[in-house]
């Protein structure tokens, strides 16, 4: 398979990782500074163009990766399509349902495949909660408790960009987790600019889910992602801190009968993830990491944005 990536930013990590793949037959990689491309090409030995088109219209690329910001995902993802390119779309896939609902449309007109990012359905202790639901092992879900914090590190995450631009990957877990909830509440207080903590509960018919996000957090607390999760036979709980020098996990089982640590095997969920497309493009087999899905998410995002801004 041979690979195109718009964008030098994340799209430089996509371009190593494909680098590393043996079904992988050329990369190249579009970005407008020349430094970068340079330092790129050296340390990949990849191909790399400051021309867009030189992958846009390529007949013999067969998937673009696209790592552009958010805003241009459409525009660039429909133009790949056109010219006969599967898509793989950075999170989030647009900033607007229209935007979402053209890239699927398009898909369809095209007869090509769209894949999005949502690389929380490989990182395994989240997958870990989707199949012991689907196994029933521990009853049924009753509450999930999930949360994600940082630092300022990412740009602007006040309360019109938090929900997009971060909680999506949360969204992303709990509308393939159960679908979409029956009703949405938020809270959310923005401290200096670009930074706000935001509190949302979804009730389902016999689940409740809180999610909690905050960018307000000190430059020395670590990125941190956690859940835990409320079975009528037993809790699990999850906690990953990534500090600047290391990075501390602990996933858990608690039951009647006991306390169980179970094991985290280190693998990479970016990795699994374009494993995972470029597996469904090669065999035509169907994917976990859909444009139907990433619209249930961002529909969900922006509805809980439009509350963050009318309370």
């Amino acid at each position: 398979m041979k690979v195109g990536i718009l964008g030098t930013g994340f799209g430089s990590y996509h371009a190593n990782i494909y680098s590393k793949m043996s079904n992988i037959d050329s990369i190249q990689i579009f970005g407008r500074n020349e430094d970068k491309l340079k330092k790129i090409e050296q340390d990949l030995q990849i191909n790399t163009t400051s021309n867009i088109n030189d992958i846009i219209t390529s007949k013999d690329i067969d998937l673009i990766d696209v790592c552009l910001p958010s805003p241009l995902h459409k525009q660039y993802a429909i133009e790949a399509m056109k010219n006969g390119k599967d898509v793989f779309c950075e999170t989030p896939v647009a900033l607007s349902l229209e935007d979402a609902i053209a890239i699927k449309q398009a898909a369809k007109q095209y007869d090509k495949r769209v894949f999005v990012d949502m690389f929380i359905k490989f990182e395994e202790p989240y997958d870990y909660i989707h199949k012991v639901i689907e196994e029933n092992t521990l009853g049924k879900l009753k509450a999930l408790h999930i949360r994600r914090k940082t630092p300022h590190l990412w740009g602007d995450l006040g309360l019109s960009q938090i929900t997009t631009n971060l909680m999506i990957h949360e969204f992303d877990f709990i509308t393939w987790l159960l679908g979409n909830p029956n009703k949405i509440t938020a809270s959310g207080v923005e401290s200096k600019e670009g930074e706000a903590h935001v509190s949302t509960l979804l009730n389902y018919d016999d689940v409740v889910v809180e999610v909690q996000s905050s960018s307000m957090m000190p430059n020395y607390h670590p990125f941190s992602v956690a859940y835990e999760a409320m079975f009528e036979n037993g809790t699990i709980e999850f906690i990953e801190n990534g500090y600047a020098d290391r990075e501390e996990k602990s996933l858990k089982l608690f039951t009647n009968s006991g306390e169980e640590t179970l094991e985290l095997v280190n693998s990479n969920c970016y990795e699994q993830s374009i494993k995972h497309v470029v597996d469904c493009c090669e065999k035509n087999t169907p994917t976990r990491l859909s444009i139907d899905d990433a619209i249930a998410s961002l529909k969900m995002a922006l509805e809980i944005k439009d509350l963050l801004l009318k309370q």
